[in-house]
């Protein structure tokens, strides 16, 4: 089994409305590790044992507003959660289409929520880039959306996801 270890270049950001304008924030903290088989033809063999787990500290979620920002991470108790854990457990190609899709789990503020989406995976020698995207509420988490200076956010948060990961060297 191949280990692909999350490396720079990852970004994960996240797309909130409110009332007054768009609010886009992203993190470039992100690390983990990607685990599979990839076949001789270059592609993931998912009928292999296979998971991944990514992880984001959540102060390094930056809108480029300071309140904003400070809020957020208030209303998510960074303090007391400070990391984000995305596992996934099990991936698979969506017949005839060419859809990857993956059935995964995040932990956020002390709450772990079971979901589906689909993503694409590409190996290029010994680097591996997953994109993906999916849209959470974050009620799900047991966070209420930010209210303040007249500002009320939607609870629906947008979050892309890309990844870059290089194979570890065998021991």
């Amino acid at each position: 089994m191949a280990r692909y270890r999350i490396v720079a270049g990852s970004r994960i950001e996240t797309d909130m409305t409110s009332n007054v304008h768009p609010i886009h924030a992203a993190a470039e903290r992100v690390s983990g590790v990607i685990e599979g088989v990839i076949e001789a033809g270059g592609g993931p063999d998912f009928e292999a044992p296979h998971n991944a787990r990514v992880e984001i500290p959540v102060e390094s979620m930056q809108s480029g507003n300071r309140l904003q920002d400070m809020e957020m991470q208030r209303r998510i108790d960074a303090r007391q959660f400070p990391t984000i854990v995305i596992t996934v457990n099990r991936a698979w190609k969506v017949a005839g289409d060419g859809r990857t899709r993956a059935r995964f789990e995040v932990e956020a503020h002390g709450r772990a929520r079971p979901y589906e989406g689909d993503f694409s995976l590409r190996v290029d020698g010994r680097r591996l880039t997953v994109e993906g995207e999916h849209t959470f509420d974050m009620r799900d988490f047991g966070v209420d959306p930010p209210r303040f200076l007249g500002l009320k956010m939607d609870p629906e948060v947008n979050v892309k996801v890309r990844l870059e990961a290089v194979e570890d060297s065998p021991a």
